[in-house]
């Protein structure tokens, strides 16, 4: 990206911000992870002129208001339905006024000092439009963030079978050393910030994504566009990593329907029409086997289990 583009899109970002931060937060049934996440922040900013956009499901909006009561000013986006996590964000980022935007989960406790962190870097680097925390277990351990964008290999192993049968490189980026910063392709969604001339320069998340993939392919846009990805120790965020979507097994038919989505966008017809074959075969077989277990055990969980075999092979033939 050319530096005279950079600077255009600085200048409309400064008339327009009013604020260092916004934070944008997604609540669908958190509940109390909701209230530590803005409890962290306060406790986390104390330097910074910061606004918080939360963007909450219309029937959870009255428990919303009541965990966020000490809030004075908050802004409160409701909705009717699950838009989906990449619609609900665009809606916050549209509402926001800050220099920079953070996207975080509510199932995080940002950590003293790391939005003030992640914002000197990036005044310091102005070639940054995006940068992620190091992001850390409940119990202080790291979870490693920051790496390469999938690749078509890796892509087509969805079932750990096929990943022993044709094992994907590892990814030279998750052997780093996490105390230090780093260029990287792209960041967890859990805790981003984007500069405001970056999204403006390269558009929204991408709604076709539901669930999954969307940040992957927001830091793959602004790759493209020139800018660069960091990783940031410096900010600390303790993430509470699939709180919400491993219960759920609606989560595995949003991630398949993305990854599907994200192949045929960035990789073309063929490698799509590839990993459709795949999901199909793999599916069918683990339709077979939950068929068979069913019907010698007919327990409960084995139909559950049968049900999302079902859907995941629908979700395969492009349902």
């Amino acid at each position: 990206m050319a530096q005279s583009g950079h600077g255009h899109h600085l200048e409309v970002s400064k008339a327009f911000a009013v604020t260092d931060l916004s934070v944008v937060i997604v609540n669908w049934n958190t509940g109390d992870l909701l209230s530590q996440c803005v409890a962290s922040l306060r406790q986390a900013r104390p330097s910074l002129s910061m606004e918080l956009v939360v963007v909450v499901d219309a029937s959870t909006v009255g428990r919303v208001r009541d965990l966020l009561r000490e809030e004075d000013g908050l802004p409160l986006i409701r909705h009717t339905s699950n838009l989906g996590f990449a619609r609900a964000c665009n809606r916050g980022i549209r509402e926001s006024r800050g220099r920079c935007i953070l996207l975080l989960n509510p199932d995080t406790r940002v950590l003293p000092g790391s939005p003030e962190a992640m914002l000197a870097f990036m005044d310091a680097h102005p070639e940054a439009g995006a940068a992620g925390p190091a992001l850390l277990n409940p119990d202080g351990s790291l979870q490693p963030s920051g790496g390469r964008f999938p690749t078509l290999r890796g892509l087509l192993a969805i079932h750990p079978i096929i990943a022993r049968l044709f094992p994907a490189p590892e990814d030279p980026l998750r052997r780093r050393d996490f105390s230090q910063v780093a260029e990287v392709e792209e960041v967890s969604g859990a805790c981003l910030l984007i500069r405001r001339s970056a999204w403006e320069a390269v558009g929204l998340l991408d709604e076709a994504f539901f669930l999954y993939f969307e940040e992957v392919d927001w830091c793959l846009r602004l790759k493209q566009q020139g800018w660069k990805v960091y990783y940031v120790p410096q900010a600390r965020v303790i993430h509470h990593w699939r709180s919400r979507t491993d219960p759920d097994p609606q989560a595995q038919l949003y991630h398949l329907r993305s990854q599907r989505y994200f192949v045929r966008k960035h990789f073309g017809r063929g490698p799509f029409l590839l990993l459709t074959a795949v999901c199909i075969v793999v599916h069918t077989c683990l339709l077979a086997k939950g068929l068979i277990r069913w019907l010698l055990m007919p327990r409960p969980a084995h139909r559950q289990d049968l049900r999302r075999s079902v859907r995941l092979l629908r979700v395969s033939f492009g349902g």
